[in-house]
Order: structure tokens, then sequence, then C-alpha cells
């Protein structure tokens, strides 16, 4: 299952989407995820035997001519717990990191195609970011029911190279800039 954190707060002319939590993994260079990473609390009533917690995060700034932004893929190991350690499990929450890893990717790729519009930016931007992360939402959702949240092991597996197949397309937006 899969969860995210984002605090919009506005600054003149300085915005920044970013979640707040101690010690965040950055997924940068591919950081394979283990279970001593998962500390947070688990919900002993949820149905799920675990939960990661990612976000992508956003730093912008602009004047009249230009726009700066600065992103990042991270995971929450205090907000993300886990009832049942098992490898297939591990497996399918790592696929939930690799998912936001894919969409920040996207998410570079639809920044730098926009076309800067010094009077409009600040909401282009945020729409851009809405329109990313509800796709992100969707395809995080369809993972978990496609996968049965990893019971079923044949489409756990057909994702896995669904998700590296889509990394490797995307390989050309891993460079972001970020933090």
């Amino acid at each position: 299952m899969m969860i995210w954190a984002l605090l919009l707060e506005m600054v003149t002319l300085v915005s920044t989407i970013t979640a707040t939590t101690a010690d965040p993994i950055n997924w940068r260079t591919r950081r394979v995820l283990n279970w001593a990473d998962f500390k947070g609390t688990p919900v002993t009533t949820a149905p799920n035997a675990a939960l990661t917690s990612t976000s992508i995060l956003i730093n912008y700034r602009y004047n009249t001519e230009s726009l700066q932004f600065r992103l990042n893929c991270v995971f929450y190991p205090h907000k993300s717990w886990t009832k049942v350690n098992t490898q297939q499990i591990l497996a399918h929450e790592q696929g939930h990191f690799d998912i936001s890893q894919l969409y920040t990717r996207k998410l570079y790729h639809a920044l730098t195609a926009y076309r800067f519009n010094a009077a409009s930016v600040e909401k282009d931007i945020q729409a851009i970011y809405q329109r990313i992360t509800n796709e992100q939402a969707a395809y995080q959702n369809l993972y978990d029911k496609e996968t049965n949240y990893s019971r079923d092991a044949a489409a756990q597996q057909s994702w896995i190279e669904r998700i590296e197949k889509e990394l490797e397309e995307t390989k050309a937006f891993a460079d972001y800039p970020e933090e």
C-alpha cells in the first residue's frame, strides 16, 4: 500500500511543495529498500501487510524571465511499516518506491517541456505537479489492484519487469536537478 505526504508552502517568488519528516531516503541512485528501513509502527487494524510512504518533492523559484526547480524522490522510514517480513512483500513495496521515481522523472520531463510564462508560472507549475501526482496515484492503485497487493506472484513479477522497463525508458530524465 502507498501513501503520499505533501505540504504546500507559498513564499514570494519562491514556492516549495515538500513533506516534513525525519531522515528520508533518497531514491536517486536506486536505493534498494530493506526491512530495517521500515521504522514506523504498524497499524494493526489495517488490512495490508506493509505500507510505504514516499513523496515527490519540488522546490522552485522564478523571476520575470525564467524558472528554476529541484526535485527529489524520497521514502519516509518512520512513516513506513510492515507486519510481515517476506521478500515478496518487500519487492512489492520497492515497486511503490520505484513508481515514485518513475513519476519524478515524468515530472522532470513535463517541467523541462514547460514554456515559461511569468504571468501564470505559479498556477502552471502547480497544475503540472497535480497532474503528475494524480497520474502517479492512479498508477500506484493499479499496481496494488493488479498484483493483489503482492499476493499474485505472477502479476507481481510482471509488474516488476514493467516498472524496470519504464525506468529504463525514462533514463534520459533521471538526471533531474535535486536539492
